[in-house]
């Protein structure tokens, strides 16, 4: 890169024209070029000149291609002819920090101090060391010291808002705002300010701020969601609605996050409109990841079905809530199952209750409502489905008679296998006896009593006609 060619003989013979060269160069990635001009300036001046070493340094420490090696070395001729500019040390720690050598770069900086002990530069560099290192209390006795020192030292001041954001809000915002008392401020800065207005709950002030940032022409849309959050944190779930709408309308899903969708959940579930929740629910789900999450929305999703008595959406989450979920316990398993029979899905509920009986032998639940499913898919008795599961949980409830949802079981099912034995088998005998024992546990039970009165009748009464056949 070259310059016109009609300069005046004595701007380009001046020192600085090449190192304006050089910086033009460097910043081109051209490295050889940028060294020669940087050489023939400090050449020109014998290498004598303190300014003219420092630019050429403070150019290789500062530019991507420089060169911090060869920064260090000019800021040490400099250093010779001026011992007591805390500057240059300054720079020279600079150079030695990009270059990872922090022993160095401490050595450096602690010597401007030495040199100024209220040196803002050198006390700011020196917390950044510390920062790197994750010294919490050094980097933030550093920065202090700095603003101390300069309080228009904006980059300190940044760096303690930074420090402070995650753990003391307010805090991290009184140090924002002398941040943007010293500093050149952009948009980027103004947005955060909003976000602090709103993270410290100033929630008019953050709707001021961001809505002044809206009028502007390109402003950003994620503006819309921080007012949406605002009004909603303000329990005004109408006025959040219409930003987060706006939010949503103006973006690109790439940048949306699950919160975000779980804010619009949220102010749906407020405004009551339960569908709506739903929808964005069935939203969300693509985008988590973690399954631990994952669940918690199908135990929403659920509990939402089973609030409308819609059994079989019900039962699609929880199944999914219970697959291959190691914290999944019992009662999810019942759950499912149970809205699977709600939700007249016999043969599926009768699969899922199997699998509990198999998985939890010991219980009664799983055996008793495998009965019940198969009683449903075998309505006319025909079959016989419902006997053995019934006979299976008859075998443990009679273990514990005093257990009232035990008798009730019991109950339940003598009274169904002496209808099966009754009808199907003809065996009228063994259904007196099972009827016999339903009225031990329910003595007050009319039904039984009166089958019992048939039942008896009509084996007398097949008695008597096999009687009168013998005799004839």
């Amino acid at each position: 890169a070259k310059l016109p060619s009609t300069l005046p003989q004595d701007i380009v013979k001046d020192p600085w024209y090449d190192i304006v060269m050089g910086a033009v160069s460097l910043n081109n990635g051209l490295t050889t070029e940028a060294r020669q001009h940087f050489d023939a300036a400090v050449k020109a001046t014998r290498g004598k000149n303190v300014d003219i070493l420092a630019a050429v340094a403070r150019i290789n420490i500062h530019s991507n291609s420089g060169d911090r090696n060869y920064a260090v070395e000019l800021l040490d001729k400099a250093i010779r002819r001026d011992k007591r500019n805390p500057e240059l040390y300054t720079m020279k720690g600079d150079a030695y920090f990009r270059l990872r050598n922090g022993n160095e770069a401490y050595r450096a900086f602690d010597q401007a101090i030495k040199l100024d002990s209220r040196y803002a530069p050198a006390l700011y560099e020196l917390g950044k060391i510390f920062s790197t290192q994750n010294n919490e209390a050094l980097y933030l006795k550093y920065y202090n010291e700095t603003v101390a020192a300069d309080p228009s030292f904006a980059p300190a001041w940044y760096n303690l808002f930074y420090h402070y954001y995650k753990t003391d809000v307010n805090k991290a915002l009184e140090y924002y705002q002398r941040y943007l008392q010293q500093a050149d401020v952009d948009a980027a800065d103004e947005y955060q300010l909003a976000d602090l207005l709103y993270l410290t709950k100033q929630y008019d002030a953050a709707i001021r701020k961001a809505n002044s940032l809206l009028a502007k022409q390109d402003a950003e849309n994620r503006l819309n969601k921080l007012v949406g959050y605002t009004y909603s944190s303000m329990n005004k779930p109408d006025s959040a609605l219409e930003y987060m709408n706006r939010y949503f309308n103006n973006g690109a899903d790439t940048n949306f996050l699950v919160k975000d969708y779980e804010m619009m959940i949220g102010i749906y579930d407020t405004l009551g409109l339960k569908d709506s929740v739903v929808s964005w629910y069935q939203k969300i789900l693509p985008l988590v990841k973690d399954d631990v999450a994952k669940r918690s929305y199908y135990r929403k999703l659920a509990e939402f079905y089973g609030d409308k008595k819609d059994y079989r959406n019900q039962a699609t989450w929880l199944g999914r809530y219970y697959s291959d979920n190691d914290k999944a316990t019992n009662l999810d398993l019942f759950n499912w199952g149970l809205a699977l029979y709600q939700g007249q899905q016999y043969q599926d509920a009768d699969s899922v209750f199997t699998y509990y009986s198999e998985k939890y032998p010991d219980q009664v639940f799983g055996f008793y409502w495998q009965a019940r499913s198969k009683a449903l898919i075998d309505s006319t008795m025909e079959k016989g489905l419902a006997i053995p599961a019934y006979m299976a949980m008859m075998e443990r409830a009679e273990q514990d008679t005093s257990n009232a949802t035990n008798r009730r079981y019991l109950v339940e099912a003598y009274g169904y296998i002496a209808a099966y034995t009754a009808n199907e088998k003809k065996d009228y005998q063994s259904a007196i006896e099972y009827f016999r024992k339903l009225l031990a546990l329910d003595p007050a039970n009319a039904d039984a009593k009166r089958y019992i009165e048939i039942l008896e009748r009509t084996v007398k009464s097949k008695t008597d006609s096999e009687a009168d056949k013998g005799t004839k």
